[in-house]
């Protein structure tokens, strides 16, 4: 098997993904890679999978939904004294 050549663009790529994933405690996904080091996606995975650096960033990116779990909890909490009326 032959041994991958480093070029000096890979070796920028590597050093962006790793200064990105540093300066964010990981709290980046292949998406903010990708953007940037002004790469594609698949080229950041590759460098990260071929570095191992695979477990050091966030593999899916947050959700923008609302949040609902304050009104969850009431809810809940207003069923459960419903149920079993107010707690000693």
């Amino acid at each position: 098997m032959m041994a991958r050549q480093r070029t000096p663009r890979t070796e920028r790529i590597a050093f962006q993904i790793w200064w990105l994933i540093e300066d964010t405690a990981g709290e980046c996904t292949l998406r903010d890679m990708a953007e940037f080091t002004e790469t594609s996606m698949q080229t950041c995975s590759q460098i990260c999978r071929y570095r191992g650096w695979g477990g050091r960033y966030r593999k899916m990116a947050c959700s923008h939904a609302r949040d609902n779990g304050p009104q969850m909890i009431e809810a809940l909490d207003e069923e459960l004294t419903s149920l079993f009326g107010m707690a000693a």
